[in-house]
């Protein structure tokens, strides 16, 4: 799974709607203050709105100085009129059978509407269907807009897509209780019913199977159409041309139709709305329908057997007492079927969305350097990535040694970086003074000592220390005691080689580094996206916001040598689809995002754009 794109409209320095396709290394170039880490921030955003339920955060979740400032600092030129809107597409391959998209193992839709629609469709049935049956790609877009009656922003409208299609948006006004669910498209294919020509289906009755479009019409050519979609459709829109204090309802069907007489009788309130505090986002840890079906079993029931009691003219007690029991639960089990579905293609990809954000590292342009005393945290802190110290909190907690094994590979490891340093663990036992171990030594050992010394030994706490040894000294220094290039690259080498997936948003990675081990970063980040043995998964995506030009030109080459058959032993190469450089440029009119396509020869389609790095051209020439 991998975020390929984000749009923004409205956000920061950006007015008009800007799209960015990433890829699984995505480099931002710009200078200082153009806006390279608005796209850093609108995840960060998106991540305080779809896992604290927050949208007007100060300080995020990613911790260190990102600082977000609330809603009225966020918002383009502060204007309060405007609404921020925030899209994310991710790439679903290879996630069948998620149970974050369980509509990708057809596992959870088990009621007979569904057999026949692509959704329900299982793919070990026709591999041949396959490409009809799995969702490759969700959106979630995010509208946040300013409450004058809650002198605060929230959620106005929430909306997912399927395999870049719209499937439907809940939409609220700022208050609590007015979320409704809208805007359903039952042309998606998802909802569209699968005929495989070599079983011959036959295809119903097309006046069945009509589509009500929104003019009120109908789609009598389209056989493909689901009666379930027609259905959906058609209460959607029911409660979305009401106001929430009218909600429609929905009488017993069949009772009224046997006596004429009862026709005003009318069942519980159906409803449509979202349980949602305020705004339309809903709280993703609950079934989206729990507060829209209010249909129970026993109260339909009760509500029939009156009629029956009453000794309703034509039909019989017993006839008819059955016949209600059979339709509530007929009815109670297309109303859960439903509830499921709409759970799955509207809760699915948005829960997918606040997961993999949940998994997102952030380390920040400044990495601390842990002191002689440093004591790691036991319990993992996200936030502490943003500082650089989570990296050594995992170096100092690594039990297997593997961890430390994989770092020192690219600290020291030939055609790596060549630091010409590895890290080192050492354990030792502190002796307490004063202290009955240290006055023993004190007065003067003697030979009735030695058992109460080891016991002492043994009670001793060990402590773990990591330092580097430096090769060409030969000496053991302590990580404030080296330059601090060595110790800012540390944490973006362990935030690339441990094993953890989803996206890694790193800021100047090169900071104080010397340029032969910046190209070397190159490399590390080739690594970094690539799946291996220990994770199940696509492999990082790497979103990079650096000045390094090194960096750049090592990716380029590898893309070059690849394409050439050039490789050197031992060196992984890259692909053009695998790399997207983006220039970053901020105007009067607001910040402007600028792709710079590649071609197979790691060369630039695109002429860069004017200040990309048109320093070095001007020293040369």
């Amino acid at each position: 799974m991998r975020l390929t794109r984000i749009e923004m409209e409205n956000f920061k320095g950006i007015g008009e709607r800007q799209s960015i396709d990433l890829k699984p290394i995505t480099l931002l170039f710009g200078a200082n203050s153009a806006g390279k880490s608005t796209v850093l921030q609108a995840l960060h955003y998106v991540r305080e709105i779809l896992e604290r339920g927050n949208p007007d955060p100060d300080q995020t979740i990613a911790g260190g100085l990102i600082d977000l400032g609330g809603f009225a600092t966020l918002v383009h030129n502060h204007d309060l009129n405007r609404a921020i809107t925030i899209k994310l597409v991710l790439d679903l391959s290879g996630d069948r059978g998620s149970e974050r998209l369980p509509l990708n193992s057809g596992e959870s839709l088990r009621e007979p509407e569904f057999e026949d629609l692509a959704v329900r469709y299982l793919v070990g049935n026709n591999t041949e269907l396959e490409d009809d049956s799995v969702v490759k790609s969700c959106g979630v877009t995010l509208e946040v807009r300013w409450s004058d009656l809650l002198s605060g922003p929230y959620v106005s409208r929430l909306a997912v897509d399927l395999d870049g299609e719209h499937v439907a948006s809940i939409i609220s006004p700022a208050q609590a209780g007015r979320a409704l669910v809208t805007d359903f498209n039952f042309t998606h294919p998802l909802l569209q019913r699968i005929v495989d020509p070599a079983d011959a289906v036959e295809v119903a009755d097309v006046a069945d199977l009509a589509l009500v479009d929104a003019a009120g019409g109908s789609d009598d050519d389209d056989p493909m159409v689901s009666p379930l979609a027609v259905e959906i459709w058609e209460l959607s829109r029911e409660v979305a041309s009401q106001q929430a204090s009218d909600p429609p309802r929905l009488a017993i069907e069949g009772v009224s139709d046997a006596n004429p007489e009862v026709s005003d009788v009318q069942n519980p309130e159906f409803l449509l709305r979202c349980a949602t505090k305020v705004g339309a986002l809903p709280d993703l840890n609950r079934s989206l329908w729990i507060d829209l079906v209010d249909v129970d079993f026993n109260t339909v029931v009760q509500t029939a057997r009156p009629l029956v009691e009453q000794g309703v003219r034509y039909i019989s007690e017993e006839s008819e007492a059955a016949r209600a029991v059979e339709e509530a639960n007929t009815e109670l089990r297309r109303r859960e079927g439903l509830s499921r579905l709409i759970d799955e293609v509207l809760l699915g990809p948005v829960k997918i969305c606040r997961d993999h954000l949940h998994e997102m590292t952030y380390v920040g342009p400044l990495r601390e350097i842990p002191r002689r005393s440093f004591r790691p945290r036991l319990s993992p802190d996200d936030s502490r990535w943003a500082q650089g110290l989570a990296a050594w909190d995992l170096l100092y907690t690594d039990a297997s040694g593997k961890l430390l094994e994989r770092v020192n590979d690219w600290l020291a490891g030939d055609g790596k970086l060549g630091t010409g340093y590895r890290l080192e663990k050492f354990a030792f036992k502190e002796v307490p003074v004063p202290g009955r171990f240290h006055q023993i030594f004190e007065r003067g050992l003697n030979a009735e000592d030695l058992g109460e010394l080891q016991e002492l030994f043994a009670s001793l706490e060990a402590r773990t220390e990591i330092a580097l040894r430096d090769f060409h000294k030969g000496i053991i220094v302590a990580p404030s005691d080296v330059g601090v290039g060595i110790s800012q690259m540390i944490p973006v080498i362990v935030a690339c080689v441990r094993e953890s997936d989803g996206i890694l948003a790193v800021e100047q990675p090169e900071l104080h580094v010397h340029p032969a081990i910046q190209v070397g970063l190159g490399d590390l980040f080739i690594e970094a996206i690539q799946p291996n043995e220990a994770r199940i998964g696509t492999g990082k995506s790497l979103l990079i916001e650096t000045h390094s030009e090194h960096i750049m030109l090592r990716l380029l080459r590898r893309i070059r040598e690849k394409s050439e058959g050039e490789l050197p032993p031992s060196v992984r190469g890259l692909m053009p689809d695998d790399l997207s450089v983006v220039y970053v440029e901020g105007s009067s009119d607001g910040v402007r995002f600028v792709p710079l396509r590649i071609a197979e020869d790691g060369d630039f389609l695109d002429r860069w754009p004017k200040g990309f790095f048109e320093e070095r051209a001007e020293e040369l020439f």
